[in-house]
This record gives C-alpha cells, structure tokens and sequence, in this order.
C-alpha cells in the first residue's frame, strides 16, 4: 500500500481549509435563513410635534447586526392615533433603513414592517456536495440527490411609540398575518412586571403550537444569545415576566405545512413575528442646574 505523507505547511492548509469549510457549514445552515427582522424607534416617548427615526435590527446579534436591503422590505407603514395608515417608500439601499417619523397627534403609535417573502432549501447534488439555496426546491430537483429541507419565509415585525399619552383603547392588534398582541398597554409596563402576549394568525387567536425566545439590548453580545432561551408553546398565548429596565426584544415563529401546489415549491412557511418594547429607568446621574 501507497503511504502517502504530508509535510507540515500541507498539514495546515488542509487543517485550515476543513475548519473554513466546517465554520462556512454552520453560517449556512444557522445564519442564510435565520435572520431575524426587528423594527425600532429611537425613541418610544415622545412629545407632540416631534420628528424622530424608525430604525431595523436585522440579524443574529441585538440590537443591531446586518444591513437590510430595501428589496428585502415589502412594506414599512405608520399606524397613526387618528387618520390614515401611513406608507412609507422604502430606498433602494442595503442598511439600517432609517426613516423619519412625524408625531404630530397625541396617542399610540404602531411602527410596522412585512418582509418579502422568500425560499431556502438544502438539498445534496448528484456529486455529493450539500447546497443551500434561496430558491423554492421546485428549481433544484433535477440536480438533487436529496432534499434536506425547504421553506418559505415570511416575518412581520411591530413596535410602539407613545407622544405624550397612550391611545384609549390600546391599539394591540393592527392586522398583521402573524401578530403578537400584548393583553394591555405596553407603555405601562415597569421591571418586575409580566406581559402577557396572544399570537394572532391572520387576524384571529392562534391555538397551534409555536417558539419563542426573548432577550433585552445588552444581555449579550453573542449570536442567537438570548435571555430566554427558545421555549415550545402550544396554545398561542405566552407570559414573560420582564425582571429590568431596557429595550425588550420578543420573537415567535409557527411553521406550517405545504399543501396543495405549494408543496412542490417548499416544505414549509415559516412565519416569525417580532415585538420590540421599552421599560424606562428612572434617572440615575442628577441633572445639571447649570
């Protein structure tokens, strides 16, 4: 039998190259579709007449990580206290999306976002190499030798803004297809209390099973570290007892099964629904009288 030897610069490369691939192997199957979108004010009070940005997390790390690209956006919109549903036109850019916001009516504001839809599949090629794709499983079959997974994404995410007072009645629910909806007014909220939250499912309560997980700015700095860990629900409703101050990051995902001539382009749709929240800390430096 042929030995066959490797000196020691071969060795490293090779150990270099089988890291890359194996680090390159876990950002494609934990990073290419699970980013994560979250809408932000700068600000979640504020005084009437006052003009101050919405902002995007997009990502694995809060509460900022990755650029977004505007084609990315299907839609951004404003719920006003009183008039119309405010549409704002999203750039062609791939960043953080900020955009100004007009408070010129007393009340709660609903700051929401749709993301375009869109597919991922893994699957094994006929030479034995696994890929992943955003792409439907539809387009890949021909060259598949199996496909692991495939699914269809879509994500919704909403915050809250007050100018100077709440609206009454609190404005929970504005519609979205996967919408978590908090039982009472969010800007009441103080460290130590629990917030109760329904996922609506196209506009009515959902009582399927779900996940969830929820951290606060600051908890970490690691990707996907979150100060509650991923959690299975299975009635649709779910209690999170906020222990500090911050700004509070809530995400909910439901995967539902293809039917029809959907299954032959995906698995799955997966729907996550996202909730960024502000428990206010009194002040703690004295202000300057001078």
């Amino acid at each position: 039998m042929k030995q066959v030897l490797f000196n020691r610069k071969e060795k490293r490369n090779i150990w270099v190259f089988t890291v890359f691939f194996a680090l390159l192997s876990v950002m494609l199957t934990t990073g290419a579709f699970a980013h994560s979108l979250y809408i932000q004010a700068s600000q979640y009070r504020v005084s009437d007449g006052k003009s101050s940005p919405l902002f995007f997390c997009y990502g694995h790390t809060i509460p900022v990580a990755d650029g977004v690209r505007g084609e990315k956006l299907k839609s951004v919109k404003v719920y006003p206290p009183m008039g119309d549903v405010r549409e704002i036109a999203v750039r062609d850019e791939t960043s953080l999306h900020s955009y100004m916001v007009d408070y010129d009516t007393l009340g709660t504001y609903v700051l929401t976002a749709v993301t375009t839809p869109g597919y991922y599949t893994v699957y094994t090629d006929k030479s034995g190499r696994e890929r992943h794709v955003i792409k439907p499983k539809s387009v890949v079959r021909d060259r598949a030798e199996e496909i692991h997974l495939s699914y269809y994404s879509k994500q919704f995410a909403k915050t809250y803004v007050s100018c100077e007072t709440s609206s009454d009645p609190f404005p929970a629910a504005v519609g979205l297809d996967l919408e978590l909806v908090p039982a009472r007014d969010i800007s009441t909220l103080k460290a130590g209390d629990t917030i109760e939250l329904s996922v609506y499912l196209n506009g009515k309560p959902y009582e399927g099973s779900g996940e969830w997980d929820a951290t606060y700015s600051g908890y970490s700095t690691e990707f996907e570290d979150y100060f509650f860990p991923k959690s299975t629900v299975e009635e649709g409703v779910f209690k999170i007892k906020i222990p500090n101050t911050g700004r509070w990051f809530v995400r909910y995902a439901v995967k539902v099964d293809a039917v029809g001539e959907a299954a032959d382009l995906y698995d799955e749709m997966k729907l996550t629904a996202t909730l960024v929240f502000e428990i206010p800390n009194k002040r703690r430096t004295p202000e300057k009288t001078d």
